[in-house]
């Protein structure tokens, strides 16, 4: 299931505010494996909701966004889909979560060469997620450039790599995605410039987290929208009009 966006007043977290939803699911007994789990099944019921069977390269990193792409490419192998995996590292550097993925996946693993890409249909951005601080650089750097210029479809877990969750900047690089699958709530780095151009669709998934850790973290950024605002706006009688309805002050200014 993924949440529905159009009518705004959904909160957005900030990369520590999804650290801590993660943190506060778990400590109820939600194993983080499961979480994963969930995770790449929905990214990949979103590749099959929109593509039939085709070559897809997934790109993974070393972190637990390449987790969940080690993960989505096994399922994706299972489906009997044409599946590569080209990993920046080693798959010895995964740790936690990530290295159950590793395992399940257990190779091969094809090189981290952006030559890769002429011969597949869609790309699985699975390199670097919203908490990346430094620039894109070096061989990641290339494999996106090549991917945009080729214009491949792409489908981002979490952020398109190279975009701040917090903030919506570009650190270095980041190429534009078809549709990018992010979990329990957006944050805000998916919805402000430039950030949103690079996202494409948005999808929110439910992995299992529930909505009543909200309570506990407490987020004070919201998406604008009639859900946001309407409980609040006041009923209209029949007979009212405009003296009844207050008095706004509206100054402005020229160059």
């Amino acid at each position: 299931m993924s949440l529905p966006l159009n009518h705004g007043g959904v909160s957005l977290l900030s990369v520590d505010q999804m650290y801590e939803a993660d943190r506060l699911a778990v400590s109820a007994g939600t194993p983080s494996i499961t979480l994963m789990e969930n995770a790449c099944e929905a990214v990949v019921a979103e590749i099959r909701s929109r593509w039939s069977p085709r070559p897809i390269l997934v790109l993974c990193g070393p972190g637990n966004n390449g987790g969940d792409g080690l993960g989505v490419a096994t399922l994706l192998r299972q489906a009997r889909w044409p599946v590569k995996v080209a990993l920046l590292g080693s798959s010895d550097a995964f740790a936690g979560d990530g290295a159950i993925m590793a395992r399940r996946w257990g190779g091969p693993y094809v090189d981290f060469d952006p030559e890769q890409l002429c011969e597949v249909s869609l790309v699985v951005d699975a390199l670097f997620g919203a908490g990346l601080r430094g620039p894109i650089e070096g061989r990641a750097r290339a494999m996106l450039h090549m991917a945009a210029q080729c214009e491949t479809e792409i489908i981002a877990v979490d952020v398109p790599s190279g975009l701040d969750g917090d903030t919506g900047e570009i650190l270095g690089f980041a190429a534009e995605s078809a549709v990018t699958v992010t979990f329990f709530r957006p944050k805000p780095g998916h919805i402000l410039l430039p950030g949103r151009d690079f996202v494409g669709e948005l999808v929110v998934a439910d992995i299992g987290i529930p909505s009543s850790v909200l309570g506990e973290i407490k987020p004070k950024q919201y998406l604008n929208g009639p859900a946001l605002w309407l409980p609040s706006w006041p009923d209209l009688s029949s007979d009212t009009h405009k003296y009844r309805r207050g008095h706004a002050l509206v100054m402005g200014g020229g160059p």
